[in-house]
């Protein structure tokens, strides 16, 4: 695994640890829409192969 995409992964496991102590529902989708674009960029760092 690359250093960013460690760096991303520590960030998603951050913001999940917060998610957890929040019942807020506006912020917790606000916080799933990060963790998703955090994924994104993960994939899009290391795109699959084309067959």
């Amino acid at each position: 695994m690359c250093d960013k995409c460690a760096q991303l992964d520590e960030k998603i496991a951050h913001i999940r640890m917060l998610a957890s102590q929040i019942v807020d529902q506006f912020t917790l989708d606000a916080i799933a829409a990060l963790v998703e674009d955090y994924e994104t960029q993960k994939r899009d760092l290391h795109p699959e192969p084309k067959e």
